[in-house]
């Protein structure tokens, strides 16, 4: 095996007794270190860990390529497999909630993971366009067949901020969520976990892996996991079984090809409902509405999603400039949803009961994803050229069958009484999409000295035909854009980073106006300026930012025709954000974010909209983390304990109506129980209580008709042992 080793950097997967055996290299021979291993040669290059506990220094998240954080001039956020660990991330959602910039506590249920990045996003459904996994889109449905992965089966969460068209097609100017799967690893790992909590919550879950074979050719990964739990809502439940096999066959350093797969099914989980803002933000004469009130049906209410993946990674290197790289997953997803609403429109039958209204929807969401990247490393005279070139193609089906009626009985928040005998309402809409969408895009990052340069560019071309069963029309409509970014940051050897960058998205508008004239597409753009600082010796980074994103072609309500929207809406959003990761110590690890928005309506067809802030983002956001092992008599006892700030936010686009700040504590207390006693090697135990200071907020409005409580004080026991 040939090693070549740079200072104090060692191949990932060199074993410790090597490292043990070679002992301090002196400065000739920390150039090449060769040792033969039976007839197998391996070869091995410095390579750079991604991330050191709680501190990421790497990700492919921001280029497609693997680079430091410190040479990418925008901002990235990861949240990493220990992260997610040590707060008990159950959801995409909650292991977001101490990210800057990212709004994830706008409701209770994490079954859309509706996430709002600097100030653009949404509560679920069509809000989740803007999620990838493992590089690849997660395309959502027409209305609520909307895929997600449990926090179980992922190794971390990327979040690259700001607008990402250029490496990911379309995507909202806020912001892109990468999640990434636990993938196969060399070094075996087992892990059962049992969990009990609040709620009756019941939770099993099993992480296996590692080498197949003695040198290492295929290795595996199997995750899986099992959740039954009531909710804060009465007579509701949630439930979820998943499990994520896959396999790496990798004959060589030079070439590697991933098998993934992934099973998750939903069944009869309950879709948080709202309530009306008089009664819980606002003061109710007769009484406040309880957290607890569930303004359904439980004998109707239920939403069953079941969805599958199947895909591939395929890397080969050529030779020390060329590499190419094929990602492809094919993805099925149908869902069900059968459910009593309050009536956000007219919300007020009488002083206490509610209007509602009923919703049934049937569909299904199929969608073929392809990523060819070929990348070359070069140098032209003292410029260092990492050049990535990719042709991306996804085609997507998706249909819909959705009825509605408002003529069903209300309910009395005070005293309710279940037992509705409506019929489920007949099908109003009955769509079917199919869409088909390529993009070219180009990407040269250039390093001179200490200057890093990235520039790149990307054509994306879009048709969506859509077929209306009840209608009988069939419509067509295609778009196309060129997209593209500009950046640069310089490394001080003091660790500190400056940069600049301007970039730009899009996204297609599927429907017509009055006149039968297609939607142009959504286009964002963002100049954003920023320090990263990663001091010298020390195991910590922080970035500093401070961004500004208009959004134009926001689709707005036609003053001429109700039915219809025309597009002369604009949005701007300037803010800046403060992140920071360290471990200060071998025992102590904490994490800081701060964000401040100024998010505008700048344009609209009624103008006394024009300058009011858009709905449900709060204009301040504040987060910190510690966690700290103890040592000495405590040896094995660690904990942790977070603070959440959420600012105030409006619930209307008059503005009439503003959400209160909140502030929420979450702790978290661990034993590693082989510490006392050396029978129990592999057995540990913790306790994890979110809103532990069991404050009652209203986490967001999206209308004076429709409020969503947060999440209450729940408490989560866990027993894991590793072999």
């Amino acid at each position: 095996m040939k090693a070549t080793m740079n200072g104090s950097m060692l191949p990932a997967a060199a074993p410790l007794s090597l490292m043990l055996m070679l002992g301090p290299l002196s400065a000739s021979a920390q150039t090449e270190h060769v040792v033969e291993l039976q007839s197998t040669k391996i070869e091995s290059s410095p390579v750079q860990v991604d991330h050191d506990g709680w501190v990421t220094y790497r990700s492919s998240a921001g280029s497609k390529t693997s680079t430091d954080l410190s040479k990418v001039p925008q901002s990235v956020s990861v949240v990493g497999r220990q992260q997610m660990d040590k707060q008990k991330a159950q959801t995409v959602m909650e292991a977001l909630k101490y990210t800057p910039g990212v709004f994830a506590d706008s409701r209770a249920d994490g079954l859309f993971d509706g996430l709002f990045i600097r100030g653009f996003g949404g509560f679920g459904g069509l809000a989740n366009f803007d999620k990838k996994l493992d590089g690849l889109p997660l395309r959502a449905g027409q209305y609520l067949a909307t895929p997600t992965l449990d926090a179980y089966l992922l190794e971390r969460v990327e979040v690259l901020k700001g607008p990402a068209s250029v490496l990911y097609g379309q995507a909202s100017p806020g912001g892109v969520v990468n999640l990434v799967s636990k993938q196969p690893v060399l070094d075996p790992l087992h892990s059962v976990e049992l969990q009990m909590g609040s709620n009756g919550e019941r939770q099993v879950g099993i992480d296996l892996g590692g080498a197949l074979d003695d040198q290492g050719v295929w290795s595996y990964r199997l995750a899986g996991m099992s959740r039954r739990a009531d909710t804060q809502i009465d007579h509701t439940e949630e439930q979820r079984i998943a499990i994520a096999p896959s396999l790496r066959w990798q004959p060589n350093d030079d070439t590697s090809l991933t098998f993934l797969a992934s099973y998750q099914k939903d069944p009869s989980s309950y879709y948080t409902g709202w309530v009306p803002a008089e009664g819980s933000v606002l003061k109710n004469a007769n009484g406040k509405i309880s957290r607890h009130f569930n303004p359904g049906e439980p004998s109707v209410d239920a939403y069953d999603r079941e969805q599958s993946m199947v895909g591939y990674k395929f890397e080969h290197r050529f030779d020390d400039v060329w590499t190419f790289r094929q990602n492809a997953r094919y993805m099925y997803l149908e869902s069900e949803y059968k459910g009593y609403m309050v009536n956000y429109v007219n919300p007020w039958a009488s002083a206490t009961e509610l209007n509602r209204l009923l919703d049934h929807s049937v569909e299904d969401q199929q969608t073929l994803s392809l990523d060819n990247q070929l990348e070359a490393e070069f140098e032209t005279g003292p410029l260092k050229h990492t050049t990535l070139m990719g042709l991306e193609v996804s085609q997507g089906r998706s249909s819909m069958k959705l009825g509605r009626s408002y003529a069903v009985s209300g309910i009395d928040y005070l005293n309710p009484r279940y037992g509705s005998t409506s019929a489920l309402p007949d099908v109003a809409s009955n769509i079917v999409q199919k869409t088909t969408q390529g993009g070219a895009y180009w990407q040269d990052q250039i390093e001179w000295d200490k200057w890093n340069f990235l520039i790149g560019l990307r054509q994306d071309w879009v048709t969506t035909e859509t077929d209306d069963h009840l209608g009988d029309t069939r419509s067509s409509q295609s778009d196309d854009h060129l997209t593209g970014r500009v950046g640069v940051i310089y490394n001080f050897d003091n660790g500190v980073s400056p940069y600049a960058s301007y970039s730009t998205s899009f996204e297609a508008v599927t429907g017509v106006d009055a006149q039968s004239q297609a939607f142009a597409p959504m286009k964002g753009e963002q100049y954003e300026v920023g320090v990263k600082y990663q001091p010298p010796g020390w195991n910590s980074f922080i970035t500093v930012s401070a961004f500004d994103i208009t959004q134009e072609n926001v689709r707005t309500s036609d003053p001429n025709n109700a039915l219809y929207y025309v597009q002369s809406g604009e949005v701007q959003v300037r803010g800046a954000e403060l992140e920071a990761h360290a471990s200060v110590t071998d025992n102590l690890n904490f994490i800081l974010g701060y964000t401040v928005l100024d998010p505008e309506v700048t344009k609209d067809t009624n103008a006394q909209i024009e300058g009011n802030r858009p709905v449900s983002v709060p204009l301040n956001q504040a987060t910190a983390w510690a966690d700290y092992d103890f040592s000495g008599a405590l040896h094995g006892v660690s904990a942790g304990m977070g603070i959440r700030h959420v600012g105030k936010s409006y619930g209307d686009t008059s503005n009439d109506l503003s959400v209160d700040a909140y502030n929420l504590v979450d702790a978290a207390l661990r034993v590693d129980l082989s510490k006392f006693a050396i029978e129990l090697r592999g057995l540990s135990v913790a306790l994890n209580v979110k809103n532990l200071n069991n404050k009652h907020y209203v986490a967001s409005c999206f209308s004076a008709g429709g409020c969503f409580y947060g999440q209450e004080r729940t408490s989560l026991l866990s027993l894991k042992y590793d072999w």
